[in-house]
């Protein structure tokens, strides 16, 4: 196990090689013209009325707000499961993961350029902590998939969801004896069992503060639907409920899809679009604009400054190497 565990750490110093200008065009500059061609396609064919909502630009500032809360509480639980090295480190590691998760399939891409940014000798506990911090994530949005899919009366998807999730926290717990003979048999799933390493206290911690930034994040989603005047025709409460709902189911689709990329763009567009009502044109341009907002938000603006941070990290090093001796 330790011999994966290795070869595995050794894949993600690849991302440390590629070029500055590679990165800021295929993390930024591919996704950033993508998205505009989503935008143009799911739009471009609405009726006039649709264009025009009214943008509340308080409660778009507020999403904005929450961007800072969101990634620094994925440090904080980053930091808990890396506890060595600088706060600042962690930072610029998390920041330039975002930006690799852009372009990279199941989190892939996240874990490339969090683990590559880390010093050599602690990647192969980056592994396992990178691993612990995404089920813990993962749980949260399962967990809330199957809360939502129960609200709306979807009572069998709703238990199997339900069973996914304590599953799934078995798994993060390490659960029964028998549990874990039988996860042996697949070598991911041994790579998996080794984070057992990383203290329980700390994996509690880590679950707690994914938690919480999934509080974060669904206000923020909650924030932006709104800002767009989504389902304004209702009450308030009534308008809540159903979008909390169908955030949660929204989130829980795009965790579930196969090869989600490119910071989910297209798909979570997709998934917004049928887990959230939407009886009038107007409301169809409120889901489209409050999920491309918070791409922009919680993931162009967080992989630019990943991108420019590591990049500036990786040249000082390199003039520290080239200084003579």
């Amino acid at each position: 196990m330790g011999k994966t565990l290795t070869n595995s750490a050794k894949l993600y110093r690849i991302g440390s090689d590629v070029p500055a200008p590679v990165r800021f065009g295929v993390g930024i500059g591919i996704p950033s013209v993508i998205a505009a061609y989503v935008l143009w396609q799911q739009l471009h064919s609405l009726p006039l009325e649709a264009w025009t909502i009214q943008v509340n630009p308080l409660l778009l500032a507020l999403v904005v707000a929450l961007m800072p809360f969101n990634w620094g509480l994925e440090t904080l639980k980053w930091a808990e499961l890396m506890p060595f090295g600088k706060m600042s480190h962690r930072v610029r590691e998390v920041l330039y993961g975002t930006a690799w998760s852009l372009i990279g399939p199941l989190r892939i891409g996240a874990a490339i350029g969090r683990v590559s940014s880390v010093q050599a000798k602690n990647r192969a506990f980056a592994v396992r902590a990178f691993a612990v911090s995404s089920v813990s994530q993962w749980w949260c949005t399962v967990f809330a998939c199957a809360v939502g899919l129960l609200v709306m009366e979807h009572y069998v998807l709703a238990m199997a969801a339900f069973a996914v999730s304590t599953l799934a926290l078995s798994i993060y717990f390490n659960g029964s004896p028998k549990l874990r003979s039988w996860l042996k048999r697949t070598e991911f799933i041994q790579s998996w069992l080794m984070s057992g390493r990383i203290a329980l206290v700390r994996r509690k911690r880590a679950l707690k503060l994914s938690v919480a930034r999934f509080i974060v994040m669904l206000s923020q989603f909650l924030l932006a639907l709104n800002a767009f005047g989504h389902l304004t025709t209702r009450d308030f409460l009534e308008r809540w409920m159903d979008q909390l709902s169908g955030i949660s189911m929204t989130w829980g689709l795009t965790s579930l899809a196969p090869v989600p990329m490119l910071g989910d763009l297209g798909l979570r567009e997709a998934a917004a679009l049928l887990a959230l009502p939407a009886p009038t044109a107007s409301d169809l341009t409120a889901i489209v604009c409050a999920t491309l907002s918070l791409w922009v938000v919680n993931l162009i603006i967080p992989a630019i400054v990943g991108l420019a941070w590591q990049s500036c990290a990786m040249r000082t090093k390199k003039q520290r190497t080239n200084l003579p001796a």
